[in-house]
């Protein structure tokens, strides 16, 4: 290749896993005090969207299979963060957010919120509004292919 330095700076993948990165040690942070990860807070806003979903939505929401799923339904009821309850198929649970469960996603929520804002802070708000086109266009576009 030479003496000639190769830049990253045009490589697109590369600038997004970067921001990604520092996206989730930030939310990481952000969410200490909660002795959670941003994967199960993703999990109880799943749950919160969706009351009486069965672990096999969470874990197709999450695209997990279902023995992951299983593990994390344990882990959050096994903290007071949602519960079971019947389910239309008797073969199935449904999954809902305990009181403490809301609760506390409403404060992680907003300690997230707090990240979100830390990342963007050199943003406009106009820049900030078309990233998050940007980012949902590409999203539809990966769902459209899948």
């Amino acid at each position: 290749m030479g003496t000639r330095k190769i830049s990253l700076d045009a490589s697109f993948g590369y600038q997004l896993r970067m921001v990604q990165i520092e996206a989730d040690k930030t939310a990481r942070r952000m969410l200490e005090p909660f002795d959670i990860t941003p994967a199960r807070v993703t999990a109880l806003i799943v749950v919160a969207n969706n009351p009486g979903c069965t672990q096999t939505r969470l874990g197709e929401e999450l695209s997990i299979n279902r023995a992951s799923a299983m593990k994390l339904v344990n882990i959050l009821e096994g903290r007071g963060l949602i519960r079971r309850g019947e389910a239309a198929d008797p073969r199935a649970n449904a999954l809902f957010l305990t009181e403490e469960g809301s609760d506390q996603l409403k404060r992680m929520l907003a300690a997230l919120n707090e990240a979100d804002e830390h990342l963007l802070r050199d943003l406009t708000n106009e820049e900030r509004a078309a990233m998050r086109a940007c980012l949902a266009k590409m999203r539809r576009s990966f769902a459209a292919d899948n």
